[in-house]
């Protein structure tokens, strides 16, 4: 009689291998998983950079009430609505009586291990470095190796926000300098006002990137930013 006993199967949506070791997701994947299809349904109209923006306000902001929420998002209230309770129904956040939304332990968490990576993100008036109106920037921290010349990142801003509303800037922080990639382009030789701004708001050193995301639209601005950062976590686990 064969005595080993057999390992139920696990989601991977839940936990994956990693060097032959059982671990949890990544942040991103987390953000991935909240939103994805549920049982065969069409998948939300929201994607995983709004619940990555909308943990990052709850946990900076908390409690925070749904429409104060919602006024932070540039997804309608119906998705908002949606979005809670997914965040809900995966035990991050629950609801604090009448003052809001909270972050569980597990939010926590998952906030803290977000807050390693993007500690800080600020609207900025960057109007030299963007296309648009709106500004939000992103100090993501040691990641510089990842960024080649920083198209991925606009690439996907403009998907997630839509072609001719959005895009985004990626810079580095390299032998104590701000750069633009890839030619290492000196950002205090030309926007000197701008590069100041970001050095002094967001205090980067060295091997860490800026995401600046841009749009018409407030909202939209860190939405598309974040969606550009989360390129450069592709893979992790």
């Amino acid at each position: 009689m064969n005595t080993l006993k057999l390992i139920p199967k696990i989601k991977n949506t839940e936990l994956k291998f990693k060097t032959g070791v059982l671990c949890q997701l990544s942040w991103r994947d987390e953000c991935i998983r909240i939103v994805e299809a549920a049982n065969g349904k069409v998948a939300p109209s929201f994607g995983p950079h709004h619940a990555a923006v909308a943990l990052l306000i709850i946990g900076r902001q908390q409690p925070i009430g749904r429409y104060e929420l919602c006024d932070n998002l540039s997804i309608g209230e119906g998705s908002a609505r949606t979005l809670l309770k997914r965040l809900n129904d995966a035990g991050y956040i629950n609801a604090d009586g009448k003052q809001g939304q909270r972050l569980t332990n597990k939010g926590q968490k998952l906030f803290d291990e977000m807050s390693m990576d993007i500690p800080l993100g600020l609207f900025l008036e960057l109007k030299e470095l963007v296309v648009y109106d709106y500004a939000y920037a992103f100090l993501v921290k040691r990641k510089a190796n990842l960024v080649t010349d920083g198209v991925r990142q606009r690439d996907e801003a403009i998907i997630k926000g839509g072609y001719g509303r959005s895009g985004s800037t990626t810079l580095i922080h390299k032998n104590g300098f701000l750069v633009m990639p890839p030619d290492d382009f000196n950002v205090l030789l030309g926007s000197e006002e701008e590069a100041l701004l970001i050095i002094n708001s967001l205090r980067p050193e060295d091997n860490d990137v800026i995401v600046i995301g841009s749009a018409d639209n407030k909202n939209l601005a860190r939405e598309v930013a974040m969606a550009s950062v989360m390129t450069l976590f592709e893979g992790e686990r």
